[in-house]
């Protein structure tokens, strides 16, 4: 017995020695890939858990842990299921000069329909006719008995039925490996998917897992998106992502880069990690430059063409004060990380998480726009991003309170004439126009009850006239505690309408009925 105990002793102090020298080695020595980092980070949980004699008592893994870097954990709300939220890992290799993604996606999630599943559904939105792209699977396999599985195209291509081999029971864990490839196009004017003047756009250039309806009826969301509005209908979901790219390639992501290994052959491998993120955007350029600032805790880069260096700047300086503004009147960000990069966009942007794309018009003939867009764009960060919207149904929710948020920003900062200015200019003359060239419509509708003609006068301008009904109801003090009630209470989850007029009685203490159905839902006065 004295002899095992001895042996067991060291045994617990092996184990104790080669848990330091794996956190010193892990401290001296760089990441080369993904694959590495997650490889550590599951020895020192074995090491933790045997080296029981090391500490008093070993703490269970943190499943949050590969995460942490690029989000505030504290931002989470008590009720967020950790384990229930999809994870990605990805390895896609980029090659900037044919314009072609080679990837392998690993999705983990859970069947939240409250039936079994056969089928399982991913976008691919490259294959959608505005996107002028294409995405093709190559391989899918379940994980981990890797056995192939069939699948089969939909939704013009836009998406993919996976059909299991054997059904998915309800609550049951899913994961999935798929093999894909991606092509995108070489085009001037608005790109938002492709290249122009150097810059690489790749949204939405993975298999995105739909999203769940939790309705055992429908379990899938597989709406089509018209070319006027947002693409993705998605869950929140942690990604870990090595983008594989020559030497000389910045890349530019939502989350927080975490390594760059140089792999000695011109290529290099970054890896990157998000908190929970409703998707994973991506730019890729030869050409970008970068000037960066600290904002609250949140590294605030901005990226732009060498040619647009001074805009570039400002661009960081107006980032900035957005930034900080917001963080005044609502919830902080909760993210590590803000990008803000010139894109071939035109005089528009495109938010993505914790990325933002400022069109080039801006930083060139149409400057007198640029602080407006960037701060229209960054409000999604809380509209879109932290409290989700349903870009399909309700356009109006996300893209109205982002419009009136950048309002928020000017009058506070510059004045009430400034704000006047931007009723003015933004809202009421284009919704005026709209009504006497009969383009008017109720903003309360799905997205395909709009034209490119009037989608963003109606969606976003009209749309912003009920918030600010709203917000000369209640005052400026009560309407930013609604919002801010309307962010605790929905962070990371996805309200509906209905969800925020509960708010508004409830902490405004205001029936918003009259104005919901006079600006929202009332149609176009008759003739």
């Amino acid at each position: 017995m004295k002899a095992s105990r001895r042996a067991s002793g060291a045994m617990r102090m092996m184990v104790c020695t080669m848990a330091r020298i794996g956190w010193r080695s892990r401290d001296r020595k760089r990441l080369r890939s993904r694959r590495l980092a997650l490889a550590q980070l599951a020895m020192m949980s074995l090491l933790a858990w045997m080296a029981t004699g090391c500490i008093s008592s070993a703490p269970p893994p943190d499943p949050l842990a590969p995460y942490r870097p690029a989000f505030d954990a504290e931002a989470l709300p008590e009720d967020f299921d950790v384990e229930s939220t999809p994870r990605y890992e990805i390895e896609m290799r980029i090659d900037p000069d044919q314009r072609i993604v080679n990837g392998v996606s690993r999705i983990r999630f859970r069947n939240l329909s409250g039936r079994p599943l056969n089928d399982i559904y991913v976008r691919l939105y490259p294959n959608l006719p505005q996107l002028l792209g294409g995405m093709k699977l190559t391989s899918v396999t379940t994980l981990p008995e890797r056995f192939v599985v069939g699948y089969a195209y939909v939704v013009q291509n836009s998406a993919a039925r996976i059909t299991l081999l054997q059904p998915a029971d309800p609550e049951a864990m899913v994961e999935l490996e798929i093999a894909y490839e991606v092509n995108a196009p070489e085009k001037s004017g608005y790109v938002l998917f492709g290249e122009s003047e150097g810059i690489l756009s790749l949204p939405y250039s993975y298999p995105m897992l739909a999203a769940q309806t939790r309705d055992p009826t429908n379990p899938w969301r597989l709406d089509a998106p018209p070319p006027h509005g947002d693409i993705a209908i998605t869950d929140s979901a942690f990604y870990m992502v090595t983008a594989t790219v020559p030497s000389d390639v910045t890349v530019v992501s939502s989350g927080v880069t975490i390594t760059t290994t140089q792999r000695g052959d011109g290529w290099a491998d970054h890896v990157i990690v998000t908190g929970p993120v409703r998707e994973f955007g991506l730019v890729v350029s030869r050409e970008l430059e970068k000037k960066s600032a600290d904002v609250d805790g949140a590294r605030l880069n901005s990226y732009y063409l060498p040619q647009d260096a001074n805009a570039g700047r400002a661009a960081l300086k107006e980032a900035a004060g957005v930034l900080r503004t917001y963080n005044q009147l609502f919830t902080s960000y909760p993210f590590t990380e803000l990008d803000i990069v010139e894109a071939p966009t035109r005089y528009l942007g495109m938010e993505y998480p914790g990325l933002n794309y400022i069109g080039l018009d801006t930083y060139r003939e149409q400057r007198e726009t640029q602080e407006i867009l960037i701060a229209h764009e960054i409000a999604h960060q809380w509209w879109y991003e932290l409290v989700g919207s349903d870009p399909y149904r309700y356009p109006w929710l996300d893209e109205g309170l982002a419009e009136h948020t950048s309002l928020l920003y000017f009058e506070t900062i510059y004045g009430k004439d400034v704000a006047d200015r931007i009723r003015t200019l933004r809202w009421q003359i284009p919704v005026k126009w709209a009504q006497e060239n009969d383009y008017d419509a109720a903003p309360g509708q799905e997205v395909t009850a709009f034209s490119g003609a009037n989608y963003e006068i109606i969606v976003y301008a009209k749309s912003a006239m009920f918030f600010d009904a709203l917000y000369q109801e209640l005052g400026r003090e009560k309407y930013l505690q609604v919002l801010n009630a309307f962010i605790d209470r929905y962070r990371f989850k996805t309200p509906t309408p209905e969800d925020f007029l509960a708010i508004v009685e409830e902490v405004g203490g205001l029936d918003p009925t009259p104005l919901y159905e006079t600006w929202i839902l009332s149609p176009p006065p008759t003739p």
